[in-house]
């Protein structure tokens, strides 16, 4: 009898079963199939990623080729190129398509729009550079508080980028006529730890070229101080017969006393 119950509830059971894959065993095959499709994506897409990288890495070292050759309207097509990819190695492409902007045409405006374009989020050490180059390319167009503004990204960054913007901020201030502002900040990257050594060499020689700290001409002497309060000089203090007038130090030989 126990073998008769067995073999019902294992027949309830299969049923069961039976029935949830009539009902569920498709989405078992689409998950299945998303997988396995997922996997083959991925690996694709890696594939091509590298072969694209790869493609793009030939074509670089074409237009570096033309740049070394100086035929920079070639040289400009190819990297213009290799930017509006926007991968690897685009933002290197970025600083060399700046480059034959700036030395083959001259233009400095466009050089600082190109490295502008590759900024984004200034995460990276080739999107930082590309900052400081471009603040750099603005400077002398700008005024610092829109300098200062530009090179916001960079405002907490404690090693050389920060500090290359800081000095950039300084000498800017300085060009206004703020000599202060400009010390305050020479000091601070002479002091300063994670400051390139040929950063804080420039702000020595800057602090060295500054006027000294202003002294306010208009404030009264010592003299005058003493004067103002009613404090007589003493005798030592006392005019030197010697330095008075002829006249006002010897009396007058000729005057006659009366009788």
């Amino acid at each position: 009898m126990a073998d008769i119950f067995e073999e019902v509830e294992e027949g309830l059971r299969q049923d069961r079963l039976t029935v949830l894959w009539k009902r569920y065993g498709i989405l078992a095959y689409l998950g299945a199939a998303l997988l396995i499709g997922g996997v083959a994506l991925n690996e694709y897409l890696k594939v091509r990623t590298a072969e694209t990288i790869e493609q793009n890495a030939s074509r670089l070292e074409a237009a570096l080729t033309e740049v070394d050759a100086r035929n920079y309207d070639n040289a400009a097509g190819q990297l213009t190129g290799l930017v509006e990819d926007q991968i690897a190695p685009s933002t290197v492409a970025a600083h060399y398509l700046a480059g034959v902007r700036l030395d083959g045409n001259g233009d400095a405006a466009t050089a600082a729009q190109v490295l502008e374009g590759v900024v984004g989020e200034a995460e990276d050490p080739s999107q930082k550079l590309a900052l400081i180059k471009a603040a750099y390319l603005k400077a002398d167009t700008i005024t610092r508080q829109d300098l200062t503004q530009m090179l916001s990204p960079l405002a907490n960054d404690d090693g050389p980028f920060g500090a290359l913007a800081s000095e950039l901020i300084a000498a800017k201030a300085l060009q206004e006529g703020d000599v202060e502002f400009a010390r305050r900040e020479f000091n601070f990257l002479r002091l300063a730890q994670n400051v390139p050594p040929g950063v804080m060499r420039r702000a020595e020689q800057a602090l060295e070229t500054l006027p000294p700290v202003s002294v306010d001409v208009a404030a009264p002497t010592e003299d005058e101080i003493d004067a103002d309060a009613g404090v007589l000089p003493t005798d030592s203090e006392a005019a030197d017969p010697a330095e008075m007038p002829e006249d006002a130090a010897t009396t007058d030989d000729t005057e006659e006393t009366p009788e």
